[in-house]
């Protein structure tokens, strides 16, 4: 066998149920372009959901701060209240006096 001769060294090297290496790397371009559509739609997805997200839990903030000062509000008055109910207790009822209590018995 010679090596300079213009037949091949293989010649049964491309057979008819073999597909040049063209095929393989436009196939593989594709399902590598599709998948980077696939990953690149799952991230914008993801950045939505995280910003949907976000927004709901600063209305939630806001609406607990807004709940928690209102809850402070509600405690002072509750709390004046009470002093207000003690101090009408104590006209309706007084306490006898120590000198009161003793000059009785």
């Amino acid at each position: 066998m010679c090596l300079t001769s213009s037949e091949p060294p293989f010649p049964d090297t491309h057979t008819p149920t073999m597909r040049p290496s063209s095929y393989h790397n436009k196939h593989k371009s594709k399902t590598q372009s599709h998948l980077r559509i696939l990953n690149l739609t799952r991230r914008r997805r993801l950045l939505k959901e995280q910003k949907v997200m976000e927004m709901r839990n600063l209305k939630l903030f806001v609406a607990n701060q807004s709940i928690m000062r209102e809850n402070e509000a509600l405690k002072k008055k509750a709390l004046l209240l009470h002093q207000e109910n003690n101090a009408l207790f104590a006209l309706l009822h007084p306490k006898p006096s120590p000198v009161a209590t003793s000059l009785l018995l």
